[in-house]
């Protein structure tokens, strides 16, 4: 699942739209939460908690999280407005789950506050 800028107005455009569930023998193992330009932190946590039913009801052994610190309200290409403190509550949402997680940084530019809002994650 992804959670992520709505592509209709922000990069990569083409894909990402919630009607796109997978295809063949995959419809419905993927799951589009694309938000609208500008979503801050209850927007985003909003999102998550329909991520976490559907993370719950699938019940993985594990979760790897492509993290998107781009999402920060200080990023330079501002699709969506993330406080810090929106970050470490988004780390207490996913330490919720209960299940062994990999974080894996895959968005984030350069900015000041990259480093603090990592951090929030990792302290959620």
């Amino acid at each position: 699942m992804s959670i992520h800028a709505d592509p209709a107005f922000y990069y990569p455009y083409v894909w990402g739209y919630a009607h796109e569930r997978g295809a063949g023998a995959g419809v419905g193992a993927n799951l589009n939460i694309p938000l609208a330009l500008g979503t801050g932190d209850d927007g985003y946590l909003a999102a998550l908690g329909v991520a976490e039913k559907t993370i719950r009801a699938f019940a993985p052994g594990a979760l790897v999280v492509a993290l998107g610190l781009d999402a920060s309200e200080h990023d330079p290409l501002a699709g969506l407005a993330v406080t810090t403190d929106g970050f470490r509550r988004i780390g207490a949402a996913i330490a919720r789950l209960g299940l062994p997680t990999v974080l894996v940084q895959e968005g984030g530019y350069l900015s000041e506050i990259l480093g603090a809002n990592l951090t929030a994650v990792l302290a959620g």
